[in-house]
């Protein structure tokens, strides 16, 4: 290698250093030009001379040698011989390019750190803060919910870190939280990258969330989970020393022990797609109960707390719930840490038990007393209503079909029919047992449920429920939601020309989604992906409703119900603990109420009424509905 290649090989490394290195070789090259200056001055016999006869000294030389290079137009000031003025023209001429090429360098040096800033690549500085991990639909709802829970807190911060331009994640939050006061910072990075983490300050946060990837196009969940188990490799790797309440969200109930056993035994998991499944039959199966769970899990109305109250030791549990006229008393969590909801009506708190309430805020758990209860008014023989065969219609087909059938079955009577419409619906469901739904008489078909003619042959006014699934695969959300409305919309038109009501519900994936579909009633209320993004955000600012929703929201025990309110209490006004009083004589526990007659006034929630003061009298036909925690 010759003398040539080797110093270019060398130029070339020293360059690629960055702008440092370029900003010490001009000055080098800078330096040169003045040595050389000074050197063809002194030579020449040049230099200039004051008013004395003395010449310039050598570093006088230098500091006009530099000017020269600096600024060309020292020059237009410069009188003496040819020869000196030919000696700073060079050295002007040399500095025009040691300047352009320093502007050039300084452009590009800023250009960097603007991009450096534009990426969010500084380390966040914060103290309690909540950090989510991932991007998508339900980050908005998050935020919101956040903002909610820390309104009445200081400088309450979200910091997001994602593999998303910065500036984009700015812009997008700017609008969906405009008005709102909390701070939130984002950083640019992988979820899955240690070096990326540190940006984010783990050891310092409240609550970590990591958010599954979104289903979009061919992603599976099994691929989801995969980034979901990597991140929570990366968090313990870099936070091992460091407790942290950790909230994260996977598709596959496989990687729940996998994802336990990196997390820890306190983190809290969510299993979307059996939750949401879940949440689908339950809510299509029972008129108004999306609402009921919308209202405990948002942060606007009432929620559930987990709080110490020592003074009901001693006090059995079926006292201790009357003792509360503002709040509902759900259950209970003992010192072994057992979770309990509820526990047996005659079991004793004691002073270590932590008690799970329903109430507007925590200061408004109080013991103010239930009022009177009219035994008069409890319907001490209700005649239940026999469990009969039913008939269910599923339109849609999406990975979460066959969880979703399994807990249809669950709720049916021996001898229902289902029947299945939708895209490779076959194709889904042909490795399902038959066997595994016991209860009910399985049809599927494929078809294409926007097609009117398909909707108009299955005669929809014969069907108990109809449930619309979102069809995701190889679908952007906001065109498998297009979808959704459109057969939404379709069914209800059948409906009305039918002149037949006929209970619906659809699963929309995102909120602005749900608000285009204008919902008209609280039998078709839209479950979307922000019913788990407020289960997300309560567990989130809570770490003990880990174990309150692990038994909530569970197949098994206790669930929530909406029954007939004659089963309950006669018709006539009474007070709304009497009402509790009759649930808790079926070893029920009674939430709230709906009225039949604004069962379709949006203003008034749909006659739902979730947590009312027991003292409160209200007027109750047989038409009305009581929501209860009961076994079934």
């Amino acid at each position: 290698m010759g003398l040539r290649q080797r110093a270019r090989y060398k130029f070339d490394n020293l360059m690629a250093r960055g702008v440092g290195a370029q900003i010490l070789l001009l000055a080098l090259f800078t330096l040169l030009i003045v040595g050389i200056t000074i050197v063809l001055l002194l030579v020449l016999g040049v230099a200039p001379e004051d008013d004395k006869g003395n010449r310039d000294s050598t570093a006088m030389l230098a500091w006009k040698s530099l000017m020269h290079t600096m600024d060309a137009g020292t020059l237009g000031g410069d009188a003496g011989s040819w020869k000196f003025l030919f000696v700073f023209l060079f050295t002007t001429i040399g500095g025009l390019f040691v300047v352009s090429a320093l502007i050039g360098v300084l452009n590009q040096g800023f250009g960097t750190m603007l991009d450096q800033l534009r990426r969010g690549k500084s380390v966040v500085v914060e103290k309690d803060h909540t950090i989510i991990l991932g991007w998508g639909p339900k980050v908005f709802t998050l935020l919101h919910e956040l903002a909610e829970a820390n309104r009445n807190r200081r400088n309450a911060c979200v910091v997001i870190l994602a593999d998303k331009d910065k500036v984009e994640m700015d812009d997008e939050i700017a609008v969906a939280m405009k008005g709102q006061k909390l701070r939130v910072i984002t950083r640019r990075g992988s979820t899955m990258s240690t070096e990326d983490l540190g940006l984010v300050n783990l050891q310092t946060s409240k609550a970590v969330i990591v958010l599954a990837a979104e289903l979009d196009g061919d992603r599976s969940p099994h691929e989801s989970d995969t980034v979901v188990l990597r991140t929570l490799l990366a968090i313990k790797k870099l936070a091992a020393e460091h407790p942290l309440h950790i909230v994260a969200e996977i598709y596959d109930a496989r990687t729940e022990q996998v994802a336990r056993m990196v997390a820890g035994k306190d983190a809290a998991l969510l299993l979307a797609a059996p939750l949401v499944s879940r949440l689908l039959v339950q809510t299509g199966r029972q008129s108004g109960l999306s609402i009921v769970y919308t209202e405990l899990l948002d942060f606007g109305g009432c929620e559930i707390y987990v709080t110490k109250e020592p003074r009901l030791s001693g006090k059995t549990f079926r006292d201790a719930a009357l003792e509360f006229g503002t709040s509902t008393l759900l259950g209970i969590f003992t010192s072994k840490g057992e979770m309990l909801l509820p526990p047996p009506f005659d079991r004793k708190l004691v002073a270590d038990d932590l008690i799970v309430t329903i109430s507007e805020d925590d200061d408004t758990i109080v013991l103010d007393g239930a009022g009177t209860i009219d035994d008069k008014a409890i319907n001490g023989s209700p005649v239940r209503a026999s469990r009969r065969s039913e008939r269910t219609l599923v339109l849609g087909a999406s990975r979460r079909l066959p969880i979703v059938l399994r807990e249809l079955d669950g709720y049916l009577a021996p001898g229902s029919e289902t029947i299945v419409r939708g895209e490779n619906a076959r194709e889904l469901l042909s490795m399902v047992d038959p066997a595994s739904f016991p209860n009910m008489k399985l049809s599927v078909d494929d078809a294409d449920i926007t097609d009117r003619s398909v909707l108009d042959e299955l005669d929809i006014t014969r069907f108990d429920h109809v449930l619309v699934l979102s069809e995701m695969e190889a679908r952007t959300q906001e065109m498998a939601d297009a979808r959704t409305t459109i057969t939404l919309l379709y069914l209800r038109d059948i409906a009305r020309r039918a002149g037949k009501r006929v209970p619906m519900t659809s699963e929309i994936l995102e909120i602005q989604s749900r608000d285009l579909a204008t919902v008209a009633e609280a039998d078709d209320f839209i479950v979307s992906n922000s019913l788990v993004s407020l289960m997300i955000s309560q567990l989130a600012e809570n770490p003990h409703l880990v174990h309150v929703f692990d038994e909530l929201f569970s197949s098994k025990g206790y669930e929530l119900y909406v029954k007939s309110m004659a089963e309950y209490i006669h018709d006539g006004t009474t007070t709304y603990a009497t009402v509790c009083e009759a649930a808790m004589r079926r070893n029920e526990i009674a939430v709230g109420y709906r009225l039949a007659k604004d069962a379709r006034d949006p203003a008034a929630a749909y006659g739902v009424r979730v947590n009312p003061p027991k003292r409160e009298k209200v007027a109750f036909s047989a038409s009305d509905h009581v929501i209860v925690l009961a076994e079934g």
